[in-house]
């Protein structure tokens, strides 16, 4: 006989804490076996609103034991009036074909 849990008793993954999900984050949300990813809305009391990616699933929200993983969101956008300045640490890229590269012609065969 086999020992350890149950036959037919569901294995529970620990859930993730939400204290770096924020707004426009990406999220899988795992609802009743069910695995979809989402958009992260705002924070709700005791989770998430979300916006699923795919429209046919209908939640609009979950819970903290529900989300499976989590990408967040890069170059989040500056404020309206910071002016964009070149970093001088930016390389340059120089597309000018020096006149060395010429190949000599090739005679004879």
């Amino acid at each position: 006989m086999r020992q350890g849990r149950a036959a037919g008793r569901a294995r529970t993954l620990p859930g993730m804490r939400l204290e770096g999900i924020r707004a426009g984050d990406i999220v899988e949300v795992d609802r009743l076996g069910r695995r979809f990813h989402a958009l992260v809305g705002e924070s709700v009391d005791g989770g998430l609103s979300i916006e699923p990616l795919d429209r046919r699933v209908t939640y609009r929200a979950c819970r903290p034991h529900e989300v499976r993983a989590h990408w967040a969101k890069r170059g989040r956008p500056r404020e309206a009036g910071e002016p964009h300045e070149d970093s001088p640490l930016q390389l340059e890229l120089d597309t000018a074909v020096p006149d060395q590269l010429d190949l000599p012609e090739r005679h004879g065969g």
